[in-house]
């Protein structure tokens, strides 16, 4: 059967990376160490086994893809049983292989990771210095470095403050956030050895916190840009702040890497292709412009499965839909209905195992066909299906971009997406427009001014009234019981730094459904 190279198929697009679950990456790591899923249980047409589900490996992979994200936030920060429990990452081709490392600041402002918070503030050298916070940075910071080739600075959100957070933490304040990541960026810089580069974390809830906290930051010499807060969710308070690194001389060469938290719309992949080739040519030929989400993974902890792509002028989306779970279906040959590399190996018996009568683990007869390996499955193919509906996004928008090049000081909201005042048949109108005000916005020597006068554009791309509402308000994280009653892919917009633990969350239910606890 086929592989499919879909690095190759990347081209310039701002590159998507798969924030990589530690439930797939025990499946592959640990069938390395011997036969954790027994070799009968695996796809008969599986000719690599599990490792083909590797998609880092070029070689065995049925799908191919060199870039990924992987978090400090659930990993084994014990480098040497990292080594082994996360060899998916830790053994990978690192010549032809990138990875960006999560530092868990989500985890941290969560209270999930345990944080000596009552000693977060001291130093080495202060009286009575107990260093049991400094002993959970420096894990993390030697973790990063051993796994990533870039990696984030140990921030903390602006959330970590919020009352829902603030009795894990003590945190109570914006300030105490920035001023705790500031304290975090001064561990790093003094004990950082140089195996990873680094991306200084910029956040803020509204524009008016993004601008304090990049003030605050700016001067650290990182080797790049991650973008939490609403420097990754408003468009308008995005491109403002490029201009800004960019006129501040702090795009230069050597900053090369720019990444954006949690970014699953595909209209913002486009977008941020489009900031990349802009970047590329203006300021630094070497910028490189990433996004990453853990939605198929998600996805799959809620049962979904990815079914088709929708790329329409009114609607760019991925569709996810229940996904067939019946006893009746053990042992079945039918081909498992949808597309991807994966896909075409599988059977529906492959994903529904257990028959009536069948007992899991714990001797128990579970109400699920599904054992967890189905789980592992159906993520292969969601994040297949991710990374292609992304790279159609791309190449659609492209060939509009080049047949329609609109006036941006004529752009006019309109009442019925599907008709009226459309360009294209597949790229959304908005989408279009976008590109060519980027294009503008990066060539003009007044590009405040246009972005000045695109506010009704910018404002109607962030799905807000106005750009007043878009800086001063900030989507909370979706609880888990919100994502899991749509089909929708929408849904999971936005869930950001909070995906990597609603996906353990979730998995954890899952194992418990599984064996019947």
């Amino acid at each position: 059967m086929q592989t499919i190279n879909l690095s190759k198929r990347n081209r310039d697009y701002a590159i998507f990376l798969p924030s990589i679950s530690g439930f797939y990456n025990t499946f592959i790591s640990k069938q390395r160490q011997g036969e954790y899923v027994p070799h009968d249980r695996i796809p008969a047409d599986f000719e690599h086994g599990i490792e083909g589900c590797n998609f880092l490996n070029k070689e065995k992979g049925y799908f191919t893809y060199d870039h990924a994200l992987y978090s400090a936030g659930h990993a084994q920060l014990d480098i040497d049983k990292s080594a082994i429990q996360e060899s998916m990452v830790q053994e990978r081709d690192r010549k032809n292989t990138w990875i960006l490392g999560d530092s868990g600041g989500f985890q941290i402002g969560k209270g999930v990771i345990n944080f000596d918070w009552p000693h977060f503030w001291e130093k080495e050298g202060d009286p009575n210095y107990i260093g049991k916070a400094d002993k959970v940075r420096l894990a993390i910071l030697n973790w990063l470095e051993y796994t990533a080739d870039y990696s984030m600075i140990l921030d903390i959100p602006a959330w970590a403050a919020d009352p829902v957070n603030r009795d894990r933490t003590g945190l109570t304040s914006f300030k105490d956030c920035l001023e705790g990541t500031i304290h975090n960026c001064n561990f790093f810089l003094k004990h950082r050895l140089g195996a990873t580069k680094f991306l200084n974390v910029l956040q803020g809830g509204n524009n008016t916190e993004a601008d304090i906290w990049y003030d605050a930051v700016k001067h650290y010499p990182f080797e790049g840009w991650a973008m939490g807060g609403n420097n990754m969710r408003d468009v308008d308070l995005v491109l403002r702040r490029l201009i800004k690194l960019r006129d501040d001389k702090l795009l230069e060469p050597g900053r090369d890497v720019i990444h954006y938290l949690g970014t699953s719309k595909l209209e913002w992949a486009v977008i941020l292709t489009s900031i990349q080739r802009n970047l590329r040519e203006t300021v630094n030929k070497d910028i490189k412009v990433t996004f990453d989400c853990a939605s198929p993974f998600i996805a799959t902890a809620h049962g979904q499965v990815y079914t088709q792509h929708v790329h329409r002028n009114d609607r760019f989306s991925y569709i996810m839909d229940k996904a067939v779970d019946s006893k009746t279906l053990a042992g079945s040959d039918i081909p498992f209905p949808w597309t991807s590399p994966i896909a075409e190996r599988m059977t529906m018996g492959d994903i529904c195992y257990y028959k009536p009568g069948d007992l899991n683990k714990l001797g128990k007869e579970g109400k699920t066909s599904w054992d967890s390996f189905s789980y592992f499955l159906y993520m292969a193919h969601n994040v297949y299906q991710h990374m292609e509906s992304v790279q159609r996004a791309n190449a659609l928008a492209d060939a509009a971009c080049v047949m329609h090049k609109p006036n941006i000081n004529e752009w006019r909201k309109i009442k019925n997406k599907s008709a009226e005042g459309q360009f294209d048949v597949w790229t959304p109108r908005d989408v279009i427009y976008m590109v060519e005000l980027i294009n503008n916005v990066f060539k003009s020597e007044t590009p405040f001014d246009l972005l000045d006068k695109a506010e009704g554009l910018l404002a109607n791309f962030n799905e807000k009234k106005t750009l007043k509402t878009s800086a001063s308000t900030f989507n909370s994280l979706f609880d888990l019981d919100e994502v899991t009653h749509s089909s929708d892919s929408e849904t999971f917009d936005g869930i950001h730094e909070g995906e990597d633990r609603a996906m353990d969350k979730a998995l954890e239910k899952l194992e418990e459904n599984i064996n019947g606890t």
